[in-house]
């Protein structure tokens, strides 16, 4: 019987990789899972069907799983998608297969930092469930922050050279890395240059960082996107940007400090800054 299971997991589970590269969907994705959830990576490894992962549960979304004690799934030994590794956050959805239940990376489980669209579509349907960078946050960030402006991504230090040896993840040290912007418009504080560098705090499992690597998202930041920036003054390596580029800023928030101008929330917060002028 479980050779038979695991012959129609298999199955199943090129099928539902193949359908996910069509409609990844945060809609379909949800639909098609029986268990979602956010959950801690402790521990992954080797297993008679493939590998075996133990997640320490943060918040049952959909579904019935362990929690507190934690959730043990199975995982394919080879995925065409990102690796699963220890000490992450997920949000993981999952099948269940016989009486056990089985995550594929290909089928929607992404790291949590990644999952801000998946979040937004799971709030309409469960009002716990919200995204980090929700309107709230950023009003909070609007309120606290200096200065708040639009900003058009002209490039990061590693795009725009020379890209450093090493860099380790924010603790121990301060950890960041520069991105150059053109600004578009000051809609709280002052700024007298029109083309800035900005350090962003570079830390695990950050909105703001390219998921497992230690540099900044190259999806978020990629040349030509305008984002909404909080901002204070207090750069700690002012000499070292390019010119005609001017630094002493740094964002508030490691995750929220820059986000897409055109998303709803943000664009709540610039709606309600104008009216404020």
């Amino acid at each position: 019987m479980r050779v038979i299971w695991l012959m129609f997991f298999t199955t199943a589970l090129a099928a539902g990789s193949a359908f996910s590269q069509v409609s990844d969907a945060p809609s379909a994705l949800y639909a098609g899972a029986d268990v979602v959830f956010d959950g801690r990576l402790e521990k992954i490894g080797p297993s008679p069907s493939g590998l075996t992962a133990r997640f320490s549960v943060t918040q049952l979304i959909k579904g019935q799983a362990a929690t507190g004690t934690g959730v043990q799934v199975q995982v394919p030994a080879h995925s065409r998608c990102h690796a699963l590794e220890e000490n992450h956050r997920y949000l993981v959805y999952g099948r269940k297969i016989d009486d056990q239940l089985w995550v594929d990376p290909c089928e929607g489980s992404k790291l949590y930092s990644q999952a801000e669209s998946d979040l937004r579509y799971i709030h309409t349907i469960n009002p716990k469930v919200s995204e980090q960078c929700n309107g709230i946050r950023l009003k909070r960030l609007a309120k606290t922050s200096a200065i708040v402006v639009t900003a058009k991504v002209v490039g990061t230090e590693d795009s725009m050279g020379p890209t450093p040896l090493f860099r380790p993840w924010c603790g121990l040290v301060f950890t960041t890395e520069y991105a150059y912007y053109d600004i578009l418009d000051v809609m709280k504080g002052q700024i007298a240059d029109s083309k800035i560098a900005v350090e962003h705090v570079i830390c695990w499992d950050t909105i703001t960082v390219d998921g497992y690597s230690p540099e900044l998202s190259p999806e978020l930041f990629r040349e030509g996107n305008v984002l909404l920036l909080f901002l204070k003054r207090g750069s700690h390596r002012i000499d070292e940007v390019q010119p005609p580029f001017k630094s002493g800023y740094e964002d508030v928030d490691e995750n929220c400090g820059a986000v897409i101008a055109d998303s709803e929330g943000a664009q709540g917060v610039i709606a309600g800054l104008r009216a404020a002028k």
